[in-house]
């Protein structure tokens, strides 16, 4: 079996599937990290070294490549791997994928900390919450089409990974 974790960056997608893949007695697989290792590069020197265009093709190519599998498994992917390639209609089709749908407010708190994130990085506070809105705009019609929508608000993580758990063990 193969679940999907979709959503916003900083919506909880590595932290809540690594708590899962434990609990599930799953493989965790961050598609980022998977990346960034197969390349030896950040995300970041990807971008600024090849365009979002070739990094948005590795993607797929990785996301695709994970997804090969008979092991139980669990992948976080990146917030915009579902806007592209056609990878939303693959992951419907290859597994069962989770929406963990935080509030932009959730999300601009953990942001605005984060200055790991090369999309938010060197922004004020303002272009933090212009940005936000502006990708949930973009991205809250694919990420809707997933299987299963989970509000992660005011519930903390572990009640996030029972609530999906029970799902998981009815499919």
């Amino acid at each position: 079996m193969i679940i999907f974790l979709i959503g916003m960056p900083a919506c909880g997608k590595t932290s809540i599937g690594k708590r899962l893949a434990k609990k599930l007695q799953f493989t965790f697989v961050d598609l980022d990290s998977h990346l960034t290792d197969k390349e030896n590069k950040s995300v970041a020197n990807i971008f600024n070294e090849k365009g979002e265009t070739f990094f948005r093709e590795l993607e797929t190519k990785y996301l695709k490549e994970i997804s090969n599998t008979n092991i139980n498994t669990i992948i976080s992917v990146g917030g915009g791997t579902p806007c592209f390639h056609n990878n939303l209609p693959f992951m419907l089709s290859a597994g069962n994928v989770f929406y963990l749908n935080a509030s932009a407010e959730t999300l601009f708190l953990r942001l605005k900390k984060d200055a790991k994130r090369p999309m938010f990085a060197d922004l004020t506070e303002d272009k933090i919450k212009e940005k936000i809105n502006s990708l949930l705009q973009q991205r809250e019609t694919f990420y809707l089409q997933a299987h299963h929508v989970i509000n992660t608000l005011h519930k903390s993580d572990d009640a996030i990974v029972e609530e999906m758990s029970k799902i998981i063990s009815t499919n």
